[in-house]
């Protein structure tokens, strides 16, 4: 298809790899923040006045250590509050590995924009006050994370959201202990991003996180950043995943009794 243009290209580090024994999602979202950079520079527009407001990411084949990819870019809908896609390749393989739509503010993009012929976006409700929220994240912005235009790096949130992963997965008994006894992991298949707000350097961050929607071996988790002194939404992150069996790359069904425990804590509205 023509209209995207190459915006990065790397190789999966050692350092990158999670515990699932694959690419970690964060670095996913540095490589489209540069990617982004690169594009919005090559169209003449400053990168450094847009911001993310939201990304729907689709992951759809691994990528594990060594892996080589590479990233092309498009405009898909033009204007003054453009969207933009990215694709990642394997480049050895030429295989598509994971999609991004960004909406961005503060920036406005000309057409003509290219027809998006990937995944459609599926409206899944945010979990009311009255779901089994867990405290999932105490945690403060680092200089060392900002993007170029000193807000926290799209990494830095996703990597505040794994982290709070681990807290409402423990809640269940899906500890770390079980996962590396049992040999699995949890695989990430979407993420529906929304920025409320800006994180900077020295903000203090609070997360909490619940179950969103819970099936065979699926489960939607949802996780809602606030500033920790104002009480102001920072972000929201809905995460569609299945528990991975690592041996055979599949996904396998959740243990009856974990099941149980996390019906306790999914949302009912």
């Amino acid at each position: 298809m023509t209209g995207y243009s190459e915006t990065f290209r790397g190789d999966v580090s050692t350092w990158e790899v999670d515990s699932t024994e694959h690419f970690t999602v964060a670095y996913y979202y540095e490589k489209f923040e540069a990617a982004t950079w690169r594009f919005l520079r090559q169209a003449g527009v400053d990168p450094a006045a847009a911001r993310t407001t939201e990304a729907l990411t689709h992951y759809k084949a691994e990528l594990r250590g060594r892996d080589i990819y590479r990233v092309e870019t498009a405009v898909i809908e033009a204007g003054e509050t453009p969207t933009i896609a990215h694709r990642l390749f394997n480049a050895e393989t030429g295989g598509l590995c994971t999609t991004m739509q960004q909406t961005l503010s503060g920036i406005s993009l000309a057409g003509p924009a290219v027809q998006w012929d990937g995944d459609a976006r599926e409206e899944r409700p945010v979990p009311s006050d009255d779901a089994g929220w867990v405290p999932a994240l105490s945690d403060i912005a680092r200089p060392s994370e900002v993007d170029w235009a000193g807000n926290l790096s799209l990494a830095g949130y996703i990597h505040r959201f794994s982290t709070a992963n681990s807290f409402i997965m423990s809640a269940f008994g899906m500890t770390s202990e079980y996962m590396i006894k049992n040999r699995i992991g949890l695989s990430t298949f979407e993420f529906q991003l929304v920025f409320h707000g800006q994180a900077k350097p020295g903000d203090m961050i609070d997360v909490e996180s619940c179950i969103a929607q819970l099936g065979g071996s699926s489960m939607r988790l949802y996780h809602r950043m606030r500033n920790a002194e104002t009480g102001a939404d920072i972000a929201g992150l809905s995460q569609f995943g299945v528990q991975l069996d690592l041996d055979a790359r599949r996904p396998s069904r959740i243990a009856d009794d974990l099941r149980e425990r996390a019906q306790v804590l999914l949302a009912t509205g």
